[in-house]
């Protein structure tokens, strides 16, 4: 008895998930003309970019390297990472940090501009540890990773909404 009862509340859970919109983070029922797209970018280890081709690829969507002639393009412009300095600690040291990244993209096809470029930025503050300089590079890191998939993630919603 204990386990039906358990069965039935698990398949009731799922099924109120699913009835309401949930979605896995990162995942993205895209226009169908957009399950083919071309990724383009002048720098090729561009990690937004790399990022952006696994969860395109996850979605089931064809990434294509070279422009077809009825293909969408989705440019990816360079990314840009800015550091500054929040606060400061008694000892005259920074205390906090805001992380800035920021990247143009658009989306085309072969005679029109279907997302106009603009640029996305993410902005995160971290504590700086002033005792452990690989603890602030760690966060650092840790903080980079987060907004490099925040990004991904705001590219795909954009996505989404474009009427084709």
């Amino acid at each position: 008895m204990q386990l039906k009862l358990q069965k039935t509340l698990i398949l009731f859970s799922i099924l109120a998930l699913t009835s309401c919109g949930f979605t896995l983070r990162g995942s993205a029922s895209l226009p169908p003309e957009l399950q083919t797209i071309v990724l383009a970018s002048s720098d090729s280890s561009n990690e937004t970019l790399r990022l952006l081709r696994r969860a395109l690829t996850a979605n089931n969507v064809t990434v294509l390297d070279t422009v077809e002639a009825d293909s969408y393009r989705l440019v990816i412009g360079d990314e840009e990472i800015t550091e500054r300095i929040l606060s400061v600690n008694s000892n005259a040291r920074a205390g906090e940090y805001e992380l800035s990244l920021s990247i143009p993209f658009q989306l085309r096809s072969a005679d029109t501009i279907l997302i106009e470029p603009e640029v996305l930025t993410i902005e995160k503050v971290y504590l700086a540890d002033p005792t452990s300089a690989v603890a602030k590079a760690e966060e650092r890191e840790l903080m980079e990773n987060e907004m490099h998939r925040e990004l991904v993630f705001l590219i795909l919603r954009r996505l989404q909404s474009v009427t084709l």
